[in-house]
Parts: C-alpha cells; structure tokens; sequence
C-alpha cells in the first residue's frame, strides 16, 4: 500500500511538472506578431498617454522578456510604432502591444509597449470643426497640438477664427495676403511672409518648424519666438495685436484625420507636417 501511495505521489509530481511545462511554453507564445502597419515613415507616431501611466508604464524589451524602462520618466514622448502584437488567452486576444522605435533615438532599440500607454498622433484639420470654441477646445487638449498651443501663448491678446483657419489651409507653401473676410494679412506660417510692406526674414518661421518637426517643443518655441522678432514682431507687438484673429493648423510629424486606437493596416496613417499661421483683421 506505501508503496502504491508513493507511486501515485510520483506520478502526480511528474504529471503536475508536465503541467507546469505547458503553462510555460504557452507563456512564450503568448505575444505573438500580427501584423505590420503600412507607413511611409517607418512607423506611425504615437504619444505617451500620460494619464495612464500612473501606476503602470512599463516599457519591456522586444521579446517581452526584460523590463527596461518606465514611461512615467517620459511623460511627453513620442513613438514610432512599427509592428502590433496580440496577446492571447485561450485562444482569445486580451490585449495589444507594440513594438516601437523612440523619436530622435537610434532605430536599432526596440522597446515593446501595451497599447493601452500610447495614443495615435492625430492631428485634424479645421474642416472637421463647424464653431470656434470646438476648434479652440480640440486645440487646448489635442496630445499632437502641444505646438500649437506654444505658439498661440505668443499672441496671447489675439483669438483663434476657425474660419481663417479653414480659409489658411490650402497648401503648404499657398500665401496670398488677402482672404475672404478678412483684411491686412500676415501669412505667419509661410517661408518670407510680408506686412504693411516690410519683408520677412529670409527662411520664415515656417521653414524653422519644418525643419525642427517632431522634436521637443520649448527649445523650438523659443527659437520661433526670436525669429518673429527678427522678422519684426516682437513680443511688445504681438501684445497689441488684439484687432485680429488667427488662422492656425499644425501638424507635426503627425496623422490627419485618422483614427485613434490601433495602426491601420493600410496607408490610412501616413505622417503628415503642416504649418500654417495666419493673422488676419475681420471686415466690418
């Protein structure tokens, strides 16, 4: 009898290692490749969502094996995401996770990083908006209108319109110093914009931002704030620029008009940079 007990224990021993087994090699297969985004740019790009981050943000090495980092250290990152993972539990997805590239670092570090962390980086022109305030309020809490709101503390006396904004939106390089409604023209956003005569400077504040797109905002706000005054608008003139309103739409580095949520399998979320600044006199 002892010695069937101890053969039963050492068969259930053996049985409940097999087990565990099992459960392990399923771990490992548990964050497999999906799929691909289609992107011009090597990858589509995300933000941290910061909000969320607050008790969890781990960022884990390409195999998911190692944690390497915490996205509460980089609360206004920007990602490039290459390649969605599915986590499977009995055969069901249970969550996504993506293999990114960090902005401006080496393309060669691959981090994976749940889903639930990043928000698309969408930007949406002004034709998706009917009234100001909805235009004012998507810019005010946009994760991709960072930049905008920086340039609009320059002109802090002087309103946003989105009908100059949607009026502004048609070209990159598209200037004319006379829009519908609107009277003494600054194309702000354009390379050598002119006012009341006086030239710009040469590469236009414009051509600055396209040349920084992506990169942190406050060291490129700064350098915008003095190229406005080399251009001659100094602050003490923008204080006073309180009779017009502002056309803007910025896209930086980002998707228009997309989707939030996972990366289209398609072009759907192409990078788009777009800067255009304009400030314009209402008509009586």
């Amino acid at each position: 009898m002892r010695k069937m007990v101890k053969f039963l224990a050492i068969t259930t021993a053996i049985v409940g290692v097999g087990l565990v087994s099992r459960i392990n090699a399923s771990a490992k297969t548990t964050y497999q490749y999906s799929y691909s985004p289609a992107s011009e740019d090597g990858g589509v790009p995300y933000f941290t969502k910061t909000a969320k981050v607050v008790d969890g943000g781990t960022i884990w090495n390409s195999t998911h094996t190692k944690k390497i980092g915490n996205l509460k250290n980089q609360p206004y990152s920007r990602w490039f995401v290459e390649k969605v993972y599915t986590k499977k539990k009995n055969g069901k997805v249970v969550s996504y996770y993506y293999q990114a590239v960090r902005q401006n670092s080496n393309r060669k570090k691959k981090y994976l990083i749940w889903s639930g962390y990043l928000n698309k980086a969408i930007s949406k022109s002004p034709e998706k908006f009917k009234t100001d305030s909805e235009y004012s309020n998507y810019i005010q809490t946009a994760d991709s209108q960072r930049l905008t709101r920086a340039i609009l503390r320059l002109f802090p006396n002087t309103q946003v319109s989105l009908k100059l904004s949607q009026l502004s939106n048609d070209g990159a390089t598209y200037a004319p110093t006379t829009y519908s409604g609107f009277n003494h023209v600054i194309n702000i956003g354009t390379p050598g914009f002119t006012y009341a005569g006086q030239p710009g400077i040469s590469s236009g504040p414009s051509g600055y931002l396209w040349d920084t797109r992506a990169e942190p905002v406050k060291p490129r706000i700064k350098e915008f704030d003095r190229k406005l005054s080399a251009a001659g608008y100094p602050a003490s003139v923008r204080d006073k620029m309180t009779t017009g309103k502002i056309g803007i739409f910025i896209a930086d580095a980002t998707t228009v008009n997309s989707k939030v949520g996972l990366p289209s399998k398609d072009s759907a979320d192409s990078t788009w940079s777009w800067f255009k600044i304009v400030y314009g006199e209402p008509t009586k």
